[in-house]
């Protein structure tokens, strides 16, 4: 007796990982087709930004960095991969002075997406010189989004407001883990075309 418990403890041992490998069963996935129109569901609120934009803005990095700059600005937000992506590229720059040259104050670039996974679109922001930063953009009503990041010493955040053919956007810093937000960039652009 004890020869045949030993025996069918031994199968079961040498059976349990073998069906607990075996992968539960999961449903069909959806065909491209299917996965594209969701995500391109997901993105309607944002096609409000594709386009070309132009106009003006000030930021203020302290006064280690400057102080406060004026810049003019261009952003162009282009649908790729049938409108599951959306590309964002900013380009900025302001004069050397009275008279001066126009040197370029900042270059980024967004891939907007719908992160099935996460449940929710998911912006990867680049910045010439500052790798890349994965984050959320969320949509707070019509028209309006905003995105953000923790920092080493505090909190960004970007809201921004499109109405037409106008596009204002504020960034704002913490310092103080999100209980309190001051501003350091206001810009505004129109759409040029």
């Amino acid at each position: 007796m004890q020869v045949r418990n030993v025996l069918v403890a031994l199968a079961l041992a040498l059976t349990t990982p073998v069906l607990a490998a075996e992968p539960a069963p999961t449903r069909p996935s959806a065909s491209p087709a299917e996965a594209a129109a969701r995500h391109r569901e997901k993105l309607a609120p944002f096609q409000v930004l594709v386009g070309d934009w132009q106009g003006e803005g000030w930021i203020d990095m302290g006064p280690r960095a400057g102080g406060r700059k004026t810049f003019k600005l261009k952003e162009s937000v282009q649908a790729h991969l049938d409108g599951t992506v959306l590309i964002v590229e900013g380009r900025g720059t302001s004069s050397t002075g009275p008279g001066g040259t126009e040197v370029p104050t900042h270059q980024a670039l967004g891939v907007l997406s719908w992160d099935d996974a996460a449940g929710r679109a998911r912006f990867s922001a680049y910045r010439l010189g500052n790798g890349v930063v994965d984050t959320e953009m969320k949509l707070l009503g019509e028209g309006v989004f905003q995105w953000g990041f923790d920092m080493p010493h505090g909190r960004i955040r970007f809201t921004l407001n499109v109405r037409g053919n106008v596009w204002e956007e504020k960034g704002e810093l913490s310092l103080d883990g999100g209980k309190s937000f001051s501003p350091f960039l206001e810009m505004t652009v129109r759409r040029a075309k």
